[in-house]
C-alpha cells in the first residue's frame, strides 16, 4: 500500500517537473492571454530544475517513512 502511494507521489513530482518545463517554453503573448503574471511565471519556472525535482522526491520519501513509523 505504501509503495503504491510512493509511486503515485513520484509520478506527481515528475508531472510537475514536465509542466514547469513546458511553461518555460510558452511565449509571452500566450502567457499573457492565459493570465499568468510574470512574477508567478518566474517563480514556477525557477522550480523546473533537477535540484528541485530531487528535493521533492526526497521530501516524499521522508514523509512516507514518517507515516510508516507512525503506523
Amino acid at each position: 500500500m505504501i509503495i503504491i502511494a510512493l509511486l503515485q507521489n513520484f509520478s506527481a513530482c515528475f508531472q510537475r517537473y514536465r509542466s514547469r518545463k513546458k511553461l518555460a517554453s510558452l511565449p509571452h503573448e500566450l502567457r499573457k492571454d492565459m493570465g499568468i503574471m510574470q512574477d508567478s511565471f518566474e517563480t514556477e519556472v525557477s522550480k523546473g530544475n533537477l535540484f528541485t525535482l530531487v528535493k521533492e522526491l526526497v521530501a516524499i520519501c521522508v514523509l512516507m517513512a514518517t507515516k510508516k513509523e507512525q503506523l
